[in-house]
């Protein structure tokens, strides 16, 4: 192992803490306008918004000569995945609780690690860290002791409903995998812009089928606060929270970048508490530390590969520009 592969990655690992907290702060943000719109409505305000914010970045790099045709094509994958994730999540809460939601659709995090391992071989070095397999460990049970024994979670579920958060759940793991896939070597504000295009417009079209009698417009005209927090949630839980996870995907790896994510159910809580003043038990508190302890390990454990992404001779799609 050279030296190169020894190196802390300081801004992959600050671009995956910016994911985790722009993504936690969505379920607080979600829960407050969503009695005015619903989950395809949702979808379709925030993934186009999120692209639109999206198209002068890509437009510039572009008109420079580093957005191949070849983006185009490599997109459709990792944006079928998204979709597919986006979509079953809208129908999530007809058949379960959010809180059964939040716990289950974790399974996501598992797929993350095996398919990153499984997939790449510049990631599975870190087989032989015993501080990734401590972290994975702790970050499981740390999430299983907020959830389980801190009380989150209900009977209030069917089995249809089981089966589609953990399928929900197995395409969001996949997500990223799919990405760094099919994506390597294309920089993230050229990657996410691509993707959030193709992503809007099947959205849209979902409205158009599943909800034909939206009322966007209205809520729009008539209850402007939630319509902005609609549109301020795209842009931190869309535009920034996956700009910032594509580059830990590039700099760290999937099975890091993936499993870290655990500790958003922490973070979602302490939120919670800050926007709505609902406390945690003292076990909850617990977990949360577990969790933290456990990321901060998974974390350590990066020094112990080096993605081929980060490599000058690993850019197959496009030159690499200064970040």
């Amino acid at each position: 192992m050279n030296d190169k592969q020894k190196k802390f990655d300081l801004i992959g690992s600050l671009a995956l803490a910016a994911s985790i907290l722009c993504w936690s702060l969505m379920p607080v943000m979600l829960k407050s306008f969503k009695p005015y719109i619903s989950g395809w409505e949702s979808n379709a305000i925030r993934y186009p918004f999120a692209a639109l914010l999206l198209t002068p970045p890509l437009l510039y790099f572009w008109r420079k000569g580093q957005v191949s045709k070849e983006v185009w094509r490599l997109a459709l994958l990792p944006t079928a995945v998204n979709v597919i994730a986006q979509g079953l999540w809208a129908w999530l809460p007809y058949f379960m609780d959010a809180a059964m939601i939040g716990f289950l659709v974790r399974i996501s995090v598992l797929f993350a690690i095996a398919g990153g391992l499984l997939v790449f071989a510049d990631e599975r070095p870190i087989m032989r860290s015993p501080l990734f397999w401590i972290g994975s460990v702790l970050c499981i049970a740390g999430f299983v002791i907020m959830n389980v024994y801190g009380g989150n979670l209900s009977s209030e579920t069917t089995f249809m409903g089981v089966i589609l958060v953990l399928v929900c759940g197995m395409f969001y793991g996949l997500y990223g995998v799919t990405v760094r896939y099919s994506m390597r070597g294309t920089r993230p504000w050229v990657a996410f812009p691509v993707i959030s295009i193709y992503t809007s417009l099947v959205l849209i079209v979902f409205l158009w089928i599943f909800e034909p009698e939206s009322h966007i417009l209205q809520v729009a005209r008539e209850d402007t606060g939630p319509f902005l927090m609609v549109l301020l949630s795209s842009l931190i839980g869309i535009a920034m929270a996956h700009t910032f996870f594509y580059i830990s995907l590039e700099r760290l790896g999937s099975a890091i970048s993936g499993g870290t994510q655990l500790i958003g159910a922490f973070i979602v809580a302490l939120w919670a508490y800050l926007w709505f003043g609902e406390r945690m038990t003292f076990i909850q508190w617990q977990g949360g530390i577990v969790l933290l302890l456990g990321g901060a390990l998974l974390l350590s454990a990066q020094t112990r590969i080096h993605p081929k992404s980060m490599d000058p001779d690993e850019v197959p799609i496009e030159p690499r520009v200064p970040d």
